[in-house]
């Protein structure tokens, strides 16, 4: 068995795989509520704004597209504070690219189901200027969390967010600490 045979403990592995269902559980936390928010916008698209201003389908799209990025911009924020997510690129790089391909996943799925004729007809169908920075938002939103960073270091008067693990991998910037270390950290000894 290739646990046994290698020098990787069983609580490293352990803790990986939290690490996996925490970026995980963040990115679908975060896709869930920007995407809730993006049906409610497009129905007050299509209820509201088309028929009331006498828009095409591709100006009202293009009307609503900052709101989708306020929105998202906001449900990071929020995810970030909220969950306090450390300040490493790779670990925001994974929820935001996760929460990414599940928008992605839900676009496509919505896509196919409401034009019933596959995705050939959706894709064909859509404007093009609409339709690109349709894809610039959706682009915007996987790097979101990545791009706060930015402005939580300039915003940072307290240095509250700061913790010295800025530059380091995921691996480097989650500590694992063994019993044996943690009671020697301690000063410590439990028997």
């Amino acid at each position: 068995m290739i646990l046994f045979e290698t020098s990787t403990s069983v609580f490293e592995l352990l803790w990986d795989i939290a690490l996996a269902l925490f970026i995980i559980r963040l990115s679908f936390y975060y896709f869930a509520l920007s995407f809730i928010t993006g049906l409610l916008i497009t129905y007050f698209r299509i209820s509201q704004l088309q028929p009331v201003n006498h828009l095409t389908q591709p100006q009202s799209e293009l009307v609503t597209l900052p709101l989708f990025l306020l929105f998202n911009t906001l449900w990071a924020r929020f995810i970030v504070v909220n969950y306090e997510i450390p300040r490493v690129g790779g670990f925001r790089l994974a929820i935001g690219g996760l929460a990414l391909a599940f928008m992605l996943v839900a676009e496509l799925a919505g896509g196919v189901y409401l034009y019933e004729k596959g995705w050939a007809e959706w894709v064909w169908e859509t404007d093009l200027v609409a339709g690109g920075l349709g894809a610039g938002v959706l682009l915007l939103f996987g790097l979101m969390p990545f791009l706060l960073m930015g402005i939580e270091g300039v915003t940072d008067e307290m240095g509250e967010t700061s913790h010295g693990h800025e530059n380091k991998t995921v691996a480097a910037a989650v500590p694992t600490i063994a019993v044996s270390e943690k009671e020697t950290a301690n000063g410590k000894k439990t028997q």
